[in-house]
């Protein structure tokens, strides 16, 4: 059983005090042969063992609860891996760690059949659900049924925007990596239940998981990124400190999200199964008026 992490801290620093005190060396020796650790006149073997130690508790505290057991022992080493690059300052690995725990749990989630059928039922059904408030002011928990019929904004339209008719009609398993976790994200973590005043919620974790993505994508060669990519890339360096809370934030909604989703698939499955599905449209061209055409153009061959 992990230890207490506060307890660890105040050994860690037990031992630190120790070891500046010469009369204290068989100690550092000691431990140094206890555990195999080089010894170079430092303390920072001790102290690096430890410190992997506190992150390995970490790591099994943030997927404790997590239900996909089989994924666990995987993700946790990247959350290892996350977390010693964060002490490194290497943002671009931390990046890549990040999103490799993202990617396998969005791997996994997206074969899952029941969530297939589900979301492709839906895709041309509206993206929010209605708010629903009752005369003493209090509100009521919405549930999935609860569609914002008024509105003519597609789930497909939110997920994919312009390409929305296409990919509406694919596999979760066949979408670019950042589709999917967007569809993860609104059929499982959201539940298929967004109301419109999440809207912007949702819009800036669609950006933080675009933007892991991105600086995965730095570190495979070959990546080549676009113009507007390289934007985003060049607007987080000078905050990557802030950033690498943004990324854990996003990660642990994305995890806390799945694990909750997930367990309550039946509900969204259940739904999609009782409705028809709508055709995705294409946003056609807005006319505001009537166009004359001169004599001239009114009959060509």
């Amino acid at each position: 059983m992990g230890q207490n992490k506060e307890h660890l801290n105040k050994l860690l620093d037990f031992i630190e005090a120790l070891a500046k005190d010469k009369d204290n060396a068989w100690f550092v020796k000691r431990l140094r042969e206890q555990y195999g650790l080089r010894y170079d006149g430092k303390i920072d073997d001790i102290y690096e063992y430890c410190i992997e130690q506190v992150i390995k508790e970490q790591a099994e505290q943030f997927y404790k609860d997590f239900p996909i057991k089989e994924l666990v022992p995987g993700l946790m080493e990247d959350f290892e891996m996350m977390e010693s690059f964060h002490r490194k300052n290497d943002f671009d690995n931390f990046s890549m760690a990040v999103y490799q725990q993202i990617e396998r749990i969005t791997n996994w989630v997206c074969q899952n059949q029941r969530l297939n059928e589900a979301a492709k039922k839906l895709m041309g059904h509206p993206a929010y659900i209605m708010s629903i408030q009752q005369s003493d002011g209090k509100w009521v928990e919405a549930k999935i049924s609860d569609r914002n019929t008024t509105s003519s904004y597609q789930i497909a339209k939110l997920l994919f925007g312009k390409e929305a008719s296409d990919k509406a009609r694919s596999e979760l398993a066949a979408h670019w990596a950042v589709d999917k976790i967007l569809c993860v994200l609104y059929f499982v973590c959201y539940r298929a239940k967004l109301k419109s005043q999440e809207y912007n919620q949702f819009i800036e974790y669609k950006n933080l998981y675009s933007a892991i993505y991105l600086f995965r994508c730095l570190n495979h060669r070959g990546s080549e990124l676009k113009e507007y990519q390289k934007k985003v890339i060049d607007d987080i360096r000078p905050q990557q400190g802030v950033y690498y809370y943004k990324f854990m934030q996003a990660l642990l909604f994305y995890v806390e999200g799945v694990g909750n989703g997930m367990a309550k698939l039946d509900e969204l499955y259940n739904y999609a199964a009782s409705q028809d599905p709508i055709s995705v449209k294409l946003d056609g061209p807005k006319v505001l008026g009537k166009i004359e055409l001169p004599e001239s153009n009114k009959k060509r061959k």
